[in-house]
């Protein structure tokens, strides 16, 4: 089987193709965190503490949402899709949730 697979070229270009579904580079994961820190910074700070400022009552602190054991890039992007009564209703598109996602995640220091 793996000779075939080889002599044919499929699997070869098929494992490459797959493997570039992987996790993203340290650049790309870098980049993704500054995109993030800037959504938050002009999207979040009047009401949320971002980068060491003060949240406004109520709204929580994104260094602690960070730390919660029950935060994964997974919880961040469902809670930013679904409306929440004492949110304003700010609609992002996919690349800013996952970035706003990945920056809330920095936040951890894990």
């Amino acid at each position: 089987m793996l000779k075939l697979c080889l002599l044919s070229g499929f699997c070869g270009s098929f494992l490459l193709g797959f493997a570039s579904l992987g996790p993203a580079s340290a650049q790309e994961q870098a980049g993704l965190v500054a995109e993030g820190a800037r959504i938050a910074r002009e999207a979040c700070a009047d009401c949320h503490n971002v980068s060491g400022g003060k949240s406004q009552a109520g709204a929580p602190d994104f260094a602690a949402v960070a730390r919660m054991p029950s935060t994964t890039a997974t919880s961040i992007r469902v809670f930013l899709k679904t409306p929440h009564g004492d949110m304003p209703d700010i609609i992002l598109a996919e690349r800013e949730i996952d970035a706003l996602a990945a920056y809330i995640l920095s936040l951890a220091g894990r």
